[in-house]
């Protein structure tokens, strides 16, 4: 699988000939990112800088769109929506915020979204069992890095990859990966296989 940065909080998955958007801004939001085509598209909040579906449509590709809590099964991708507490900002969605458990590419991968508790629901953390990857918010309403921190800690993931949000989530990233005692330098895009994954602990990883 490669993990690539398109901007804002979104990111781009891709295995093989399948795409996953997750969270790219509208043409109505202040970030700018270049349209792409993606197979998936997952939306966490119906703030207009989280639900560009438009933004990963392009060409022939007619996506399959998630943009609430349920459970969704597009071809090889398995994807569970739970609703969270998430960032109040603008216009929200009815749920709030949704995180998405996702099986591709034979990793589990959690999207945080625009999370803003570290406390989960019991159902939720019921069924989060040997998470790969953890995509986690930090900055603005979402989680400050002691919440990041906390909640990372809680899931034990093999590999997380935190993401700024608002005007002072990069340097809320920057606190958060000098907490961890960690001295990571950003990269254009991760490629990562199953089984390299499953030998990590807790590793940090940041997209530019």
């Amino acid at each position: 699988m490669v993990i690539t940065y398109a901007g804002g909080n979104c990111f781009k998955l891709s295995a093989g000939d399948v795409t996953l958007a997750l969270n790219p801004p509208s043409a109505r939001s202040q970030v700018k990112v270049s349209k792409f085509g993606a197979d998936v598209i997952l939306v966490s909040s119906h703030h207009e800088d989280w639900n560009g579906v438009e933004t990963a449509t392009h060409a022939s590709r007619e996506p399959f769109v998630i943009n609430g809590p349920g459970a969704y099964e597009v071809g090889d991708v398995v994807v569970t929506g739970y609703a969270t507490e998430g960032a109040q900002v603008g216009e929200t969605s009815e749920f709030g915020n949704t995180a998405y458990f996702i099986e591709f590419d034979g990793m589990s991968i959690l999207v945080l979204g625009a999370l803003s508790s570290p406390k989960l629901s019991s159902d939720m953390r019921g069924d989060l069992n040997n998470v790969d990857i953890v995509f986690v918010p930090i900055g603005g309403a979402t989680l400050d890095p002691k919440g990041a921190h906390d909640l990372v800690v809680s899931l034990e993931p093999k590999l997380v990859i935190p993401y700024g949000v608002g005007k002072n989530g990069a340097d809320e990233v920057k606190a958060f990966v000098k907490g961890e005692g960690s001295d990571v330098k950003a990269v254009e895009k991760l490629t990562l296989r199953a089984k390299e994954v499953a030998l990590m602990s807790g590793d940090i990883a940041l997209l530019k």
